[in-house]
């Protein structure tokens, strides 16, 4: 069914308006005066729902009191908000899609783009779980759209996960395991061709940036991670906090505008008011003490208030919009985002169930996100239902075009791939800091060729090093990688050079590697050869862009620090005297 149109006319102030609901052709459905009592605890509730439960919920029985105030406010909102509209839309027959166009007077529209009308009641059930998804437009006068560059071989999915040193835990670590999962399992069992990459650990401006040039363009780009209304937070070199505002984030993603379909946020408040707007929309003038409006107890993923910029202090300063709308706005785009705080558990589920529905079972995105809900709310904050909303008129009918793969094409080997490397550890936590250098390192022109995790044994090294080879399994950083661990301690290790070499060639033998460099042969040589072989090696790794995860190398050494075997040393100089994009890691 098409989606019908539900217009806000003669909007006067946050607590007047009228709504006409229409369907496709522009025919009347229904109406409503809506003329709210700002006195009224649930109009007020209504309007700051998140800092009102949080405010007014019984502690000691906090979800249930929260089911109860949402219970009422909802009825509240069906009968005062909606009035005759909610019935009218579920007459219509479900599931729907309900454009809600709002004025394009910025200042008229802050308030109303926010309220979380998904949990009006109608028939004693709130929207959001009647398949009833609402799309939030707001439209500039004069705005025209372009038709976005198609997916032709491949869709393509930039998931960037960001978490720096010093902010709150999150689970980021399992939610990009299942996000990579969950698209290798569709690639595989629908034969889609999906190009994921995943951008964790040194999730930089520039890194960013780079990524999000390359030629080809991106149909989808997921973030996750920490958020405000107006904010996302990126990391810097070293791994600490950087806070993106709204304009240096479309200057980021505008280079991805032509092709990009749709925006996942999966951070708090990103699909939130900012203090300024929800203080226009009601009138009021800021001052300090509104800097935490609706972060009263900051959530793993809204950026704690203690960091937050003052947005509202100093008339120079622009005023700011919500990371979402800004993105509509700017790069014409659909956009998913959480309108409030939302934890690992939620996001891990939803991310799951909405990318299976769109890119494997080809539902439209508010389809899937009508299917989703019901799966993910289930023992999580009642708030989830209204947590995700959608933003953007190509929201109202999204679907994403996934070219089928050959079924011979899928799984096919190639160079790139982590053959022989160990699984990557069931859980890491921390070393954030510690895994934003070593990725500043592996990057190209970076002017180092190696790192080295130290430390007592024991203390993580390896789960370091395998960790960080992960995440370049699908950056096409590195054509070809190596894994090789040395032998246990008080071991013998005679034959480990030999094994190393054995490990090279087989590890980067390839059909794109028409000659392999034959470490083998060169182990085997007598000294002067060996030596005379050495600068061929160190050209190899010049030419290629190989990644070496040696683990374990302290068995090799003797108690002074000297190699057993010195054509070790000689190796291991050489793989990191080359000047190209080759890089170790020990």
């Amino acid at each position: 069914m098409p989606p019908l149109v539900l217009v806000a006319d003669e909007v006067k102030d946050p607590w007047h308006w009228f709504w006409r609901l229409k369907d496709d052709r522009g025919t009347l459905l229904a109406h409503h005066e809506v003329a709210l009592d700002p006195a009224e605890w649930r109009a007020q509730a209504f309007t700051d729902l998140y800092r009102y439960v949080r405010q007014h919920a019984d502690p000691g029985r906090r979800s249930h009191s929260t089911t109860e105030l949402l219970g009422q406010v909802g009825a509240w909102a069906g009968e005062h908000v909606l009035g005759k509209v909610g019935p009218a839309i579920v007459k219509q027959g479900t599931p729907i899609t309900v454009r809600v166009e709002l004025p394009a007077d910025q200042a008229l529209a802050d308030g109303l783009q926010y309220l979380p009308l998904e949990l009006a009641h109608v028939g004693g059930k709130p929207l959001a779980l009647q398949d009833v998804s609402l799309v939030v437009e707001v439209r500039p006068a004069g705005a025209t759209t372009r038709d976005k560059d198609p997916t032709v071989k491949r869709l393509r999915m930039l998931a960037v996960f960001s978490l720096p040193t010093g902010a709150g835990a999150l689970n980021l670590r399992q939610e990009r395991y299942t996000l990579k999962e969950t698209i290798r399992s569709i690639a595989r069992t629908a034969g889609r061709a999906i190009d994921l990459r995943v951008l964790q650990y040194g999730v930089t401006r520039e890194a960013l940036k780079t990524i999000l040039k390359e030629g080809e363009g991106w149909d989808l780009v997921h973030f996750s991670g920490h958020g405000l209304a107006s904010q996302l937070v990126l990391e810097k070199a070293d791994g600490s906090q950087d806070t993106v505002d709204v304009p240096a984030l479309i200057e980021l993603l505008k280079a991805a505008r032509r092709r990009l379909k749709w925006v996942m946020l999966s951070a708090c408040w990103s699909g939130a008011a900012t203090v300024a707007e929800t203080l226009r929309w009601l009138g009021l003038e800021p001052h300090r003490d509104d800097r935490d409006l609706g972060v009263e107890e900051p959530h793993p993923r809204s950026k704690p208030a203690a960091d937050q910029d003052e947005e509202d202090e100093g008339k120079d300063k622009p005023k700011l919009t919500s990371v979402a709308s800004a993105l509509v706005r700017e790069l014409d785009c659909a956009v998913l985002a959480m309108r409030y705080p939302v934890g690992d558990e939620f996001a891990i589920a939803l991310a799951r169930a909405l990318y299976r529905g769109v890119l494997e079972q080809g539902q439209d995105l508010t389809r899937a996100l009508q299917l989703a809900l019901p799966e993910t709310i289930p023992g999580q904050s009642p708030l989830c239902a209204a947590t995700p909303v959608l933003f953007g008129r190509r929201a109202a009918d999204l679907t994403l075009d996934v070219p089928e793969t050959p079924w011979d094409e899928l799984d096919v080997p190639t160079v790139g791939r982590l053959t022989g490397f160990d699984p990557q550890p069931k859980h890491f936590v921390g070393r954030v800091g510690v895994m934003a250098k070593a990725s500043a390192a592996l990057a190209p022109r970076s002017g180092r060729t190696g790192v080295l995790f130290h430390g007592m044994s024991g203390a993580g090294k390896s789960a370091c090093a395998i960790e960080l080879s992960y995440q370049y399994e699908d950056l096409k950083r590195f054509t070809g990688f190596v894994w090789y661990q040395a032998p246990p301690e008080g071991s013998e290790v005679a034959g480990s050079l030999a094994a190393f070499a054995s490990k090279f060639e087989t590890q980067l033998s390839d059909e794109s590697f028409e000659a392999p460099f034959p470490l083998v042969a060169l182990v085997a040589a007598e000294d002067a050869r060996f030596d005379a072989f050495l600068p061929r090696l160190r050209d190899f790794l010049t030419r290629r862009s190989v990644l070496l995860v040696l683990d374990n190398l302290e068995t090799l050494l003797r108690p002074d620090g000297g190699w057993i075997d010195p054509r070790w040393g000689k190796v291991v100089a050489t793989l990191l005297a080359h000047s190209g994009d080759s890089r170790v890691v020990t």
